[in-house]
């Protein structure tokens, strides 16, 4: 419906936010650069907080196409706290 009528070539809204379309602002801009800076310098566990809409997966998902062109291994990501723990077990061999 929205790609005919605004002409668009690709359907704006999906069940996953494309990162493609991520828009730069400041803040989004200091946010991603923390991250990358964090990854860069192997900070160990970086943590990236807000309210509900406001970037938080898009921002990831544009970090990880960045890692991915940087062939970059060893970053896991985790949406909600009670994640972390058994991807930590798994990660050195636990149960």
């Amino acid at each position: 419906m929205y790609k005919s009528f605004f002409g668009l070539k690709e359907n704006p809204f999906n069940v996953n936010p494309d990162p493609r379309f991520l828009f730069l602002t400041k803040q989004i801009e200091e946010a991603l650069s923390g991250l990358m800076y964090g990854i860069q310098t192997r900070k160990g566990f970086i943590t990236l907080t807000g309210e509900v809409g406001t970037g938080k997966t898009t921002l990831v998902n544009r970090l990880l196409d960045w890692l991915h062109l940087r062939r970059t291994q060893n970053c896991i990501p985790v949406q909600f706290k009670n994640e972390l723990q058994p991807i930590i077990r798994l990660y050195f061999g636990g149960i």
